[in-house]
């Protein structure tokens, strides 16, 4: 959506809902919030002004998938290692699905879980495995990368591509993810560089 109501009404209205907004070029979860899931129409038309005047950039609408949240990390060039698969399981359901907010991302350590290595069917991880490693090929991703997926009944949907995620030693999914793995902050690290 570029900002043009009238014209895009139309085609957003042809829409199966619920569907998800967010900012078409921010990273650090900026714009995606619990309300990002939208049920109808009118939710719609104000979900689009309000991310349009606040980051004045195009904004996304997509198909909402409800489903595991995962994270798959990659390191490597021409032939990249996956280091995991981690699952984000929210501590207390809630009402409505659970999105991966910026809100969670800033209170993580009281509203989520982070299962490494995902507790999938082995099925699951190697479908998994199998589109990550697609989707870095594809998208020509070098050095190190984390891909976001929702899984459901069985099929990795792909949410996007971080090919600089976050590295904070105490907060950054890719770095919290290797530690459950065994792999430290330092031999992260010296994987990426080398």
């Amino acid at each position: 959506f570029d900002g043009d109501w009238p014209a895009a009404r139309d085609r957003l209205a042809a829409l199966a809902f619920p569907v998800f907004v967010k900012p078409a070029y921010e990273g650090s979860s900026k714009g995606i919030l619990t309300a990002s899931v939208i049920r109808d129409l009118a939710q719609l038309q104000r979900a689009l002004r309000q991310l349009s005047d606040v980051y004045r950039q195009p904004v996304l609408v997509e198909e909402f998938i409800d489903g595991d949240e995962l994270t798959v990390g990659l390191v490597g060039n021409r032939n990249p290692d996956v280091l995991g698969i981690m699952r984000v399981v929210p501590r207390d359901a809630g009402e409505g699905p659970f999105v991966y907010s910026l809100e969670v991302k800033r209170d993580w350590q009281r509203r989520v879980r982070y299962e490494c290595p995902a507790q999938l069917s082995a099925r699951d991880t190697e479908s998994v495995q199998r589109v990550a490693l697609a989707c870095w090929q594809a998208l020509g991703c070098r050095d190190v990368a984390r891909i976001d997926f929702r899984l459901r009944n069985g099929v990795p949907y792909f949410l996007e591509t971080n090919p600089l995620p976050g590295l904070s030693p105490v907060s950054g999914d890719l770095v919290l993810m290797t530690a459950q793995l065994g792999i430290t902050y330092h031999d992260l690290m010296g994987r990426i560089l080398n």
